[in-house]
């Protein structure tokens, strides 16, 4: 059994996550402790509970230790998959955050996998729902990854009720990916939206964004979406992108009771320029170092050293037998090629 400090590093679920996910793919069982030890409420939360759930009814796999508040867990994989789960994390807990997890898995199954999730789709300190869908998705299609996604519907802080649906096929490798310096591009594009919330809010939004956005002589092109029903989803935010010819950055901002939409259109847009400006996405290499070292041959992605991604690489050389090196400040590392063991 595989010992892992869930204190290391930056010490959050990104360590369960990407832990388990492993777990599953190698078929070494791990023990997990010091879970969360230095954040002000230690130990699993809900929205950890939720993602070891998934797994667990994805894959057959067990879980000891598995409550609120709990700092120390015993997974044993098992490799008994599904073909389509459906998982309500039952609040605006972060629908990217559990996908992630879930996604590194979802190519070496035996079968075309469907995920739903019930949760939040947009909320504070993950992924908006966009940067899934404009940002990782097309990145991870580069390596060969087969995704669709089938179905959004926003939910936001603190009632949730948002969805996503996403179906992935099996492949027998990834490929190798090289992700360069962003260079700079004149075409931004952006999604400016809204639930239930007056229909102004995602127009000054976009006054707002594309106000900061065209001080570097760039005209963004911000779609609007407006949402009404009778539902409680209340909601709003912004997501800015941009591309060139093997990288994509991305940002936005999210609205809140009491934030003017002119301040979550600009606040939107400084994020956005600040990856723009520096040419590199950090959220990107997050995501993608796992990917990285599953590849067969030599993948690079020039980023910046961050706590999350440090902690994530960490991980990945307990399981495989990698090392990912820096030069300057390109990241580089030599897959394994893990191989499909369901498809000849």
């Amino acid at each position: 059994m595989l010992e892992i400090d869930g204190s290391f590093g930056e010490g959050g679920g990104q360590i369960l996550r990407t832990s388990l996910a492993l777990s599953v793919l190698t078929k070494i069982p791990v023990n997990i402790y010091n879970i969360r030890r230095n954040r002000p409420r230690e130990g699993l939360a809900p929205q950890h509970l939720k993602t070891i759930s998934a797994i667990e009814e994805l894959t057959g796999s067990i879980t000891e230790g598995k409550y609120i508040s709990s700092t120390e867990i015993k997974f044993i994989p098992k490799n008994e998959f599904k073909r389509k789960i459906t998982i309500n994390i039952g609040t605006a807990g972060s629908i990217t955050l559990l996908l992630q997890s879930l996604m590194v898995l979802l190519p070496f199954l035996e079968n075309k996998t469907t995920v739903g999730v019930y949760g939040g789709t947009d909320v504070p300190w993950s992924p908006q729902v966009d940067y899934l869908r404009e940002v990782t998705v097309p990145t991870l299609e580069r390596m060969g990854y087969t995704i669709k996604i089938n179905k959004i519907v926003r939910g936001y802080y603190p009632e949730g009720g948002g969805y996503v649906e996403i179906e992935v096929n099996p492949i027998k490798k990834l490929k190798s990916i090289q992700i360069d310096k962003f260079e700079k591009s004149s075409k931004v594009q952006g999604i400016s939206y809204s639930t239930n919330l007056p229909e102004n809010v995602t127009e000054r939004q976009k006054k707002s964004a594309r106000g900061i956005i065209s001080r570097e002589g760039i005209t963004p092109s911000i779609k609007l979406q407006v949402e009404k029903d009778s539902s409680q989803r209340i909601g709003s935010g912004i997501f800015l992108f941009s591309k060139d010819k093997d990288s994509i950055i991305g940002d936005g901002a999210l609205g809140e009771r009491g934030k003017r939409a002119e301040e979550v259109g600009e606040e939107g847009a400084k994020q956005f320029m600040e990856k723009y400006l520096q040419g590199y996405d950090c959220h990107m290499s997050d995501q993608m170092v796992p990917y990285m070292a599953l590849a067969e041959g030599t993948s690079s992605i020039f980023t910046k050293k961050t706590s999350h991604l440090e902690t994530n690489i960490s991980i990945l050389e307990k399981f495989y037998n990698v090392k990912f090196i820096w030069k300057d400040d390109r990241l580089e590392v030599e897959g394994i090629g893990l191989e499909n063991i369901y498809i000849d």
